[in-house]
């Protein structure tokens, strides 16, 4: 990540994937119904994020700037999501209300008249959360906030990327579908919306995944590191078979199109809205899986008239295979066999 970190920092802008949570975007609409809908939306965003970072930090914020700047804590990404969305679908940042004495936080948006009261579309919009401070050393709330990725990367003793990245710059910016839309569209192409359970965690299948890899540290501190060093080779061995760049083929037509090409999409519309309003931006780096690279090379070539230039390839993980359970016969027959 250090070199990733380095060849990216050499970009005036980057854009980078994170299906976004539902609310983080800023609130918008096309009818004043869709507006408070939208902002209803954004203020639970927010409210939720405040109550974990005050959680997770011992104290509640005073106002929306220090929501903002706590929300890093979580994960380096939020600062930038909790400023987009707290500003509601008129263009007017919320407003914070906090209460010590009964360790509550409040976000108000005061709808459509921007007016404490009224009616409708102009009715005062609020979220309110209850603080439930942890006591020390107490990480059940924490390790049930990890994903399965996060999981994994301890499992196999990897950096996590959300945790080695610099998501929080200021000229990285979130270029990708929210939860809902993700869902939406895989309603409207036909396609089993259950990859949302397993996007979020959800599915029952994640969470044996996850419960699985809670286990697997502990065998793999009684074996002296043999469980890890053997998950790395059999990684190491699947990614680098000439067929693991067509795994995402096997892909239901319906869902390939959300997952791949309407997320890049989102990417492609933001680099031509970089063209136009970032004048004095000459490069641009893109953060995506490799899944997507193929048609995003196509799309940007016709799109925009790209060509490539240059493969720099960095080496992410190593493995001794005699740390591993496989013998050198073992590793033999399972390339046979792969």
């Amino acid at each position: 990540y250090t070199e990733v970190n380095a060849l990216l920092d050499s970009m005036d802008i980057v854009l980078y994937e994170s299906v976004r949570p539902s609310g983080s975007q800023q609130p918008s609409g096309s009818t004043e119904e869709e507006k408070v809908s939208s902002t209803l939306l954004s203020l639970e965003f927010v409210a939720n994020i405040a109550k974990k970072s005050a959680e997770e930090t011992g104290g509640i914020p005073n106002n929306l700037e220090e929501v903002i700047a706590d929300a890093s804590i979580l994960d380096r990404r939020l600062s930038s999501w909790v400023e987009d969305a707290s500003v509601d679908a008129w263009g007017r940042p919320f407003s914070v209300q906090v209460d010590t004495e009964h360790s509550t936080i409040t976000f108000w948006s005061f709808g459509s008249d921007g007016a404490v009261g009224g009616t409708s579309h102009a009715a005062d919009l609020t979220v309110s959360r209850d603080i439930t401070f942890l006591q020390e050393g107490d990480t059940a709330v924490r390790d049930a906030d990890k994903n399965i990725q996060q999981e994994l990367a301890e499992v196999l003793g990897f950096e996590f990327q959300l945790e080695s990245l610099s998501y929080e710059d200021p000229n990285w910016f979130c270029s990708d579908m929210t939860i809902d839309e993700v869902q939406s569209k895989l309603e409207e192409r036909g396609a089993d919306p259950a990859v949302i359970d397993m996007i979020t965690g959800n599915s029952f299948t994640a969470k044996i995944a996850s419960g699985m890899m809670k286990v697997l540290p502990m065998l793999d501190a009684l074996t002296g590191g043999g469980i890890q060093s053997t998950a790395r080779l059999l990684m190491i061995e699947m990614l680098s078979l000439p067929e693991s760049s067509q795994m995402l083929e096997g892909l239901e037509p319906e869902l390939a199109q959300v997952i791949i090409i309407d997320r890049n999409t989102v990417v492609l519309q933001d680099i031509a809205a970089m063209f136009e309003i970032a004048e004095d931006a000459s490069s641009v780096g893109v953060l995506y899986g490799a899944g997507h690279m193929p048609d995003l090379e196509n799309r940007i070539h016709t799109l925009f008239g790209y060509v490539p230039v240059e493969d720099r390839w960095i080496s992410t993980m190593s493995v001794n295979p005699k740390d591993s359970f496989l013998d050198e016969g073992d590793i033999k027959r399972m390339r046979f066999m792969l």
